[in-house]
């Protein structure tokens, strides 16, 4: 059943302290630099500069490690197309946007090395809000390709996005199990 926004549960928000957002900042700032002395093309969705854009991806990607435990990859070698963690087996892509009713969104480039794909809203310096996810074959598909604006992409609206709680329960269950 398709549900308005205003209607739809929230998500799981994971609060970051001051040394983590200056941690984000710092790396994601990093990240920028090297990527355009690189030479990697700057594939983000939206008006944002490359910089911020690389900043507000830095504190969803520590926050989601946060969030399920894990250590976040701190790396600050230039790439592009690679997965931005692993969980439960499954390799992950964030997708962050300052937007409160922002869309899961990606380019038509096809990451090979992602199996699942992650909306988080970082609202604040400190507030990260992840709305949901959906699997490569639920979101890469014709039928979610849109135009915003900035050219043709895969765009998911939050209320059609899987919710973290089957996937929150399984980490603290394999948690629980290796005790």
């Amino acid at each position: 059943m398709h549900q308005s926004i205003d209607d739809q549960d929230p998500g799981i928000i994971v609060y970051l302290d001051e040394d983590e957002v200056l941690i984000c900042e710092v790396l994601g700032r990093m990240r920028s630099i090297n990527a355009r002395t690189a030479r990697v093309l700057d594939v983000k969705v939206g008006p944002q500069s490359g910089e911020e854009a690389d900043v507000m991806a830095m504190k969803a990607e520590y926050a989601f490690a946060k969030l399920f435990n894990t250590f976040p990859d701190l790396g600050l070698t230039p790439r592009s197309g690679s997965a931005d963690g692993v969980i439960n087996g499954y390799a992950y892509d964030i997708k962050a946007t300052h937007y409160k009713h922002g869309k899961l969104l990606a380019t038509k480039k096809i990451n090979n090395h992602v199996d699942m794909y992650v909306l988080a809203i970082v609202t604040e310096p400190n507030v990260v809000d992840f709305k949901g996810y959906l699997f490569k074959k639920d979101f890469i598909k014709e039928s979610n390709l849109r135009d915003l604006g900035y050219g043709e992409g895969y765009c998911v609206d939050q209320c059609d996005l899987k919710k973290f709680k089957k996937i929150k329960q399984m980490t603290m269950k394999n948690d629980r199990n290796n005790d």
